[in-house]
């Protein structure tokens, strides 16, 4: 099982939790359209695009990817990077329905662990919101450290006797 398998794997959770919850989903956008409601789900990185149009339409979106991977006597572990972006032009209130994402994210993820009784979260979430924000993108994201099945290593015997 590989890191990236464990990246689709939780992004797949995350895409079925949404499909199940759509009124806990829905309370996060209360105030927004309903074409702005999809939540987009995307392992490894989000789609390259140069128009605010194309922004608006990648958004909301949770991107699941692979950060770094330790291995150890002690075990085998994943730090996810949670990417979260939401589109909303209100300068003033515009990114309530991002930290609602986040926290939403959080919840989740913490609640279910083991994950599909196979990713289980060490620890806890990390949480970080950049002051500094692509306007009008809300943009920030969580990590958490997810045990991978450590590799068991191959030892050869001499099977000629010796």
């Amino acid at each position: 099982m590989t890191p990236l398998q464990c990246a689709n794997e939780i992004a797949a959770f995350l895409r079925n939790e949404i499909a199940a919850d759509e009124e806990g989903v829905q309370t996060i956008f209360f105030d927004k359209p309903p074409e702005t409601e999809d939540i987009r789900v995307f392992v490894g990185f989000l789609p390259r695009v140069s128009t605010n149009e194309e922004k608006k339409k990648l958004c909301p979106a949770i991107v699941v990817r692979p950060e770094t991977v330790s291995d150890t006597d002690e075990g085998s572990s994943v730090k996810l990077l949670f990417s979260v972006t939401t589109y909303d032009e209100d300068e003033e209130s515009g990114y309530i329905s991002f930290y609602n994402l986040l926290e939403w994210i959080r919840f989740k993820l913490l609640s279910n662990s083991p994950i599909d009784e196979r990713w289980n979260l060490q620890d806890s979430l990390e949480t970080v919101v950049p002051d500094e924000q692509p306007f009008p993108q809300w943009w920030g994201y969580l990590e958490g450290i997810f045990t991978l099945p450590q590799p068991r290593k191959t030892y050869w015997r001499n099977l000629g006797g010796r």
